[in-house]
Order: structure tokens, then C-alpha cells, then sequence
């Protein structure tokens, strides 16, 4: 099993997140569309910092970003925002070189921790049927397919 761990994101954290994103994940598998050119332009590196700094680095943040790190080395992040009624929504993303060796079960573990730890009874995630990868992380959770999203609920409590 890899030696993985969540750490809070910071400021301090933020330009390493970015460069692993860079190195090692296509923009569109770690943040929202950007126009412009395909690739890591300087707009989408800038809106890269933007994204997070306004989701979970701002005053009042709307959601826990985690940077995920494999001995020590950033390789992605998670999220947990609280939806409500004691539920977190939850989302990864990995670099390629993390991919399909552990990485991703163990961060769901961890995952489901932090989300127990900030009270939530539940922890939600949502996929496509053609995201066998993201389908796979579901293990343990209840899921139902709605239309053209997979919908995973891990009881908490």
C-alpha cells in the first residue's frame, strides 16, 4: 500500500498542487473549462490558482481542499463541501503516475475520516458510467445510476 496522507491546502501548498497538476494531469481532469488554447497556458494556470483560492483558501471557504500526498510527493487533491444535512460531496483528482496503483482507495479512506471528523453523516460523490475509474473508488458506498450520472452515498454513521 503507497504512503498516502491528506494535508490541508495553503497558500504555501498551492503553487506545488499547480505543478503537479502540470506535470502530470490534462487541465480539463483538474479544473473547470478555460477558453483558449488546449493545455497548461498561463490563463489557465492563473485560473487554476483562482479556482482554488476562491473554493478553499477563501476568508469564509466553501469547501476542505486537501492536497494528496504519495511519500510526501504532491500527486493531486481532494475536496469535501457540505452540502447540507450533515452530507459532504466529495472529489479527487490524481496524476497520471498515481493512477490505478492504490492511491485513490486510500484517499477515499481518508476522505471518509476527515468528512467523519467535521460531523458529516454521509459523504457523496457523483461520476459518468464511462468513468470506471471514479465508478471503482465508489467500493463500500450505496450507488444508483440517474440517467447519465453514478451516484455513490457512504453511510458515515
Amino acid at each position: 500500500m503507497p504512503d498516502i496522507a491528506l494535508h490541508p491546502l495553503t497558500e504555501a501548498t498551492l503553487p506545488a498542487l499547480l505543478a503537479a497538476a502540470v506535470a502530470d494531469a490534462d487541465p480539463l481532469e483538474v479544473m473547470p473549462p478555460v477558453p483558449g488554447q488546449p493545455g497548461w497556458t498561463a490563463e489557465r494556470r492563473a485560473a487554476f490558482l483562482a479556482f482554488h483560492r476562491a473554493r478553499g483558501l477563501a476568508a469564509e471557504p466553501v469547501e476542505l481542499t486537501f492536497v494528496v500526498l504519495e511519500s510526501a510527493a504532491v500527486v493531486g487533491a481532494a475536496r469535501l463541501r457540505p452540502t447540507g444535512a450533515g452530507e459532504f460531496e466529495t472529489g479527487i483528482w490524481l496524476g497520471r503516475g498515481a493512477r490505478g496503483r492504490g492511491v485513490g482507495r486510500a484517499v477515499v479512506a481518508l476522505l471518509r475520516a476527515e468528512a467523519l471528523r467535521a460531523g458529516a453523516r454521509r459523504m457523496v460523490a457523483t461520476t459518468t458510467p464511462e468513468n470506471a475509474a471514479a465508478r471503482a473508488l465508489m467500493d463500500g458506498a450505496s450507488v444508483r445510476v440517474d440517467g447519465t450520472d453514478v451516484h455513490g452515498t457512504w453511510r458515515l454513521r
